[in-house]
């Protein structure tokens, strides 16, 4: 038996896809600083070096955008009301 497609999706009137925008937005800087951030810290205090200089600048940017990335795409989901993680 064949699978029915899924439900079209509603369009956003300009106002909601505003707020959303300015959420993700929100979301991506909180979540990448806490993803990259953390990491940071810790590598800090157990080697003693800066993270945020050099090579290492590269790893750090690395990890705030993977990290936002997945923060961005959770709160999609919740404001799609899609209870799935």
């Amino acid at each position: 038996m064949p699978t029915p497609p899924p439900p079209a999706r509603p369009r956003l009137n300009a106002g909601r896809a505003i707020a959303l925008f300015a959420l993700y937005v929100a979301v991506f800087a909180v979540g990448g600083g806490i993803g990259a951030g953390v990491p940071s810290l810790l590598f800090e205090l157990i080697t003693g070096r800066d993270m945020g200089s050099g090579d290492d600048f590269t790893l750090y940017a690395i990890m705030f955008g993977v990290t936002g990335w997945v923060a961005v795409r959770l709160a999609q989901r919740v404001a799609e009301g899609d209870g799935r993680f």
